[in-house]
């Protein structure tokens, strides 16, 4: 996780403020407009961030693993943003009040430049984002997603739903399904009710093409590898 990658004595700072917790699918952490009152550290599991227009349309334009944080932006003087994030995988953050942190980094410039480099990825991504969903077919964008989860799970196993895809991916169920089924037929994943297993990593990262991979490159070249 990112707090592996502070040295001891940055680590001791924040340790006697951080619980642990756990978060099921579909819990909010951060809600858009709200006061950031906490920072989550995510541990296990994938957080969703997701941005919703005045009109009710909705899109996802970033995820986070135990490679990153959530709600650390009141440390820049940001106490409230636009989009939500919630647990589109359960699992577990430690966290901290955002106050805290404002408080422990104004100490630890280093906590803060782990973040700073973190959030600066996290742009990455929404950018490759913004990318694939102006030059990629659905196929192509399901397996990049697919991928992105994969490398913050760890498992080749991924829960979710076809509604969730259909929301996280901008378009109608009935054409994640499709989508699904053509990355089934070509037996690069399996699909069950709820869960999708990744059966060919390499053959789907070659049909993502270059719709993935710039982020976590970023991510291994400036904070390390992305799982630790």
């Amino acid at each position: 996780m990112l707090l592996r990658r502070l040295d001891e004595a940055d680590f001791n700072a924040l340790a006697p403020h951080l619980s642990e917790t756990s978060i099921g699918r579909g819990g909010t952490l951060n809600p858009a407009e709200e006061t950031i009152d906490t920072t989550y550290f995510i541990e296990s599991g994938v957080c969703s961030l997701v941005l919703t227009s005045p009109d009710d349309r909705v899109a996802e334009i970033g995820i986070v693993g135990p490679e990153g944080v959530v709600g650390a932006s009141p440390i820049i003087g940001v106490y409230s943003v636009p989009h939500s994030s919630f647990m589109q995988v359960a699992g577990r953050a430690l966290k901290l009040p955002a106050e805290t942190l404002c408080e422990i980094v104004q100490k630890r410039p280093a906590i803060a430049l782990m973040i700073a480099r973190f959030r600066h990825v996290l742009a990455m991504q929404a950018i490759q984002t913004a990318l694939a969903n102006a030059h990629y077919t659905v196929e192509e964008r399901l397996a990049r997603w697919l991928l992105m989860c994969q490398d913050r799970l760890g498992s080749n196993e991924i829960e979710l739903t076809h509604d969730f895809l259909s929301t996280m991916l901008s378009v109608r169920r009935s054409t994640v399904t499709l989508a699904t089924h053509n990355l089934e037929g070509a037996g690069l994943i399996r699909a069950q009710r709820g869960r999708i297993t990744v059966v060919k990593r390499k053959e789907l990262a070659a049909l993502a093409a270059g719709s993935y991979g710039m982020p976590e490159e970023e991510y291994e070249r400036i904070l390390g590898p992305l799982r630790t």
